[in-house]
């Protein structure tokens, strides 16, 4: 069964944590990892057969102030990159989108996809919850994890996770996505940070569903019709 790659997002997010720990002026720490249960495939087979250097976002995607920071691949059909808002990340308060990592995975066919999507990977609250509290300078007390429901629209498959923690002396909120549109598979995480009360951004949380929302739009574009 293919396998979702995992290596070069975590690194995607261990840069990410860093800068917002050295804008705090605390030592660099791991980061986490991420992804409600899958719905069934409504659209046709319709290939994705273009490079996923292509297919992931670009600076244009995003709200105003983002600059790609890192860009990497395990292979031809694989492309994972980093954004920062670095004016959001200076600022040290406010409800700004801090970061986002964007991973595309292209698979021969949506059977592939669809295995890797269901089968292959740590999907639970509890998981994501373990895999943040792994990670240095997180208070594990202060993890939070659960189900979300963003209403994106044009994805086969969709699951997504909103995680709460606190790093160093910020709060931090993460929207996780993960989605399927045809054969290719897309991981988007999106970093924020608290209001200066450490409630949820309701602005920075609409942010982060128009950027995953951006990707699935992408992935469409690129489908293939049907023969």
């Amino acid at each position: 069964m293919p396998r979702l790659p995992r290596f070069p997002i975590q690194i995607l997010i261990l840069i990410l944590t860093s800068i917002l720990l050295a804008a705090c002026g605390v030592p660099a720490l791991d980061g986490p990892t991420a992804t409600l249960a899958p719905t069934p495939i409504t659209t046709p087979f319709a290939g994705i057969r273009e490079d996923p250097q292509r297919l992931t976002l670009i600076q244009t995607d995003l709200p105003a102030g983002f600059r790609k920071v890192d860009n990497t691949s395990l292979h031809s059909g694989h492309n994972a990159v980093l954004f920062m808002n670095p004016e959001a990340v200076k600022a040290g308060s406010g409800q700004d989108v801090l970061g986002v990592v964007d991973e595309i995975t292209i698979y021969e066919d949506d059977a592939d996809a669809r295995d890797a999507f269901e089968n292959d990977l740590r999907t639970t609250e509890a998981d994501i919850a373990n895999d943040v509290a792994g990670a240095e300078n997180v208070d594990g007390d202060s993890i939070r994890v659960a189900a979300y429901e963003p209403a994106l629209d044009g994805a086969d498959l969709q699951r997504a996770f909103k995680v709460s923690y606190q790093l160093g002396d910020q709060k931090i909120y993460e929207y996780r996505y993960q989605f399927m549109v045809s054969n290719a598979i897309a991981n988007v995480i999106v970093t924020t940070r608290a209001q200066a009360n450490g409630g949820e951004s309701e602005d920075a949380r609409a942010q982060a569903d128009a950027i995953a929302q951006a990707q699935v739009d992408k992935l469409n574009d690129y489908r293939a019709a049907p023969q």
